[in-house]
């Protein structure tokens, strides 16, 4: 874990990954082959579901790319401004644990997501893109509190 002690380390990191994630979200928004994999009509039941495929079919995931890009510019400014030196033992454990529990959590969420994938098959775009956004989002966030804090 000493690799977590380097500010630089981290920025490259969270940089690396919302680009991906942002990269995702935007140029997927509203493109044609992508709304045509989404689900048709409204063959289930749910109104959460059937609001979120349509949020997705009306483009408005590059909302969502656009705010991962602010969150990881906010991290990086705060990690710029206060942080120039290595961080010490105790941050780095904390930093540490919040890696830990976002991977327990992402490991946890993948019988969830088979579950919910082999119970409405038709969502099946909808769901993972909805369990990428929670993620990254809650790295994000607490990301941003840890480095508020410190």
């Amino acid at each position: 874990m000493s690799i977590l002690r380097h500010p630089v380390i981290n920025i490259l990191f969270i940089s690396f990954m919302s680009a991906i994630y942002s990269f995702i979200f935007i140029f997927t928004a509203g493109h044609m082959e992508f709304v045509s994999i989404l689900s048709h009509g409204r063959t289930l039941n749910s109104d959460f579901w059937n609001g979120w495929s349509d949020f997705l079919k009306a483009g408005n995931m590059k909302f969502i790319g656009y705010l991962i890009i602010g969150l990881t510019v906010v991290i990086v400014v705060f990690i710029l401004v206060k942080r120039m030196k290595e961080y010490d033992e105790y941050q780095v454990s904390i930093l540490a644990k919040s890696l830990f529990l976002a991977g327990v959590l992402s490991i946890l969420m993948v019988p969830f997501l088979m579950i919910m994938l082999l119970s409405a098959p038709n969502y099946s775009t909808e769901t993972i893109l909805l369990f990428a956004t929670i993620q990254w989002l809650g790295v994000l966030v607490s990301y941003l509190f840890f480095v508020v804090r410190s």
